[in-house]
């Protein structure tokens, strides 16, 4: 049997700054074809994965290998097959979008001028246009077409849908399933925007000053969570095991929150009297108190 190199893979990852563990042991591994949702707040040490991953940190602590490749000898044999897009990276703001991507496309032997022309026409981007007089939204689609036609096996996206309209979130979001799926990409996202994460990514991990507080895969985890109706049966009524189960908080919107956190169709099957209702990802981590801000 073949042995599948992880497309990113650390044990005991660590960053400390002074007396802040900004990245406190992370371990983790994302094989081929995997979306992953890296989400937190900020300061919970998404950015500095990143940096450590890509070896523009060292750590304190512990190992992380792209493609099989240790960050801390990344090279670029390693490096022509992972992409990077972040929303605030610095373009040569005086070349025009055809100059850029004919610039990018030098450094990347498997590159496709087809995929090129398939991003250029579905974003419009205006290849005679500078890079200096886009918009926010678009200079995100040029990096994106800068780096999509090199076919990288690993790709890294910080707050990739960050001015982009709704409809250009769809069809990259429709790009990213279809290249984990077809070519076995690997992508980790980090965004604040959790709705645009859900349709693509099929496992998240989020942060928690440092440490890893959530890692499952999405569809697991969106399927045991569930608003809990009770209609008129009394919370103290319910059997002492469906209690265990079901949580109560308080709410802005609403007198009450109720929602379990272990839904199956048996616990469905055992409570008649009461309804459950599907959570969205941001409503599951409001519940939760998770915050992304």
């Amino acid at each position: 049997m073949s042995v599948v190199t992880p497309a990113i893979a650390t044990r005991g990852l660590t960053k400390v700054f002074g007396s802040v563990r900004a990245l406190d042991g992370l371990d983790l591994e994302v094989p081929p074809g995997e979306v992953l949702a890296l989400l937190g707040a900020n300061g919970s040490g998404k950015s500095t994965t990143f940096r450590l991953l890509l070896n523009i940190y060292h750590p304190t602590s512990g190992v992380s290998a792209l493609l099989g490749c240790p960050s801390r000898k990344l090279n670029t044999d390693c490096l022509q097959h992972v992409g990077y897009i972040s929303e605030g990276q610095r373009l040569p703001l005086w070349m025009t979008v055809a100059q850029y991507i004919d610039y990018c496309a030098g450094f990347y032997p498997q590159w496709d001028d087809g995929m090129v022309g398939q991003l250029v026409k579905a974003f419009g981007l205006p290849m005679d246009g500078k890079l200096k007089h886009l918009s926010r939204g678009q200079r995100m689609k040029a990096a994106v077409t800068s780096v999509l036609p090199a076919h990288p096996k690993l790709l890294l996206l910080d707050e990739p849908f960050s001015g982009l309209d709704v409809e250009t979130r769809a069809q990259l979001s429709y790009l990213l399933r279809n290249l984990a799926k077809e070519d076995g990409l690997a992508t980790v996202i980090t965004t604040h925007d959790v709705e645009e994460v859900e349709p693509v990514a099929s496992r998240i991990l989020i942060l928690d000053k440092g440490r890893k507080r959530i890692d499952e895969q999405l569809a697991a985890y969106l399927a045991r969570h569930r608003y809990v109706d009770l209609h008129e049966l009394a919370y103290e009524a319910l059997p002492e095991a469906a209690r265990g189960k079901i949580h109560r908080k308080a709410s802005l919107t609403e007198p009450e929150l109720i929602f379990t956190d272990q839904y199956s169709p048996e616990f469905e099957s055992d409570m008649a009297d009461v309804t459950f209702r599907p959570m969205t990802l941001r409503q599951i981590l409001t519940a939760h108190a998770i915050s992304l801000l």
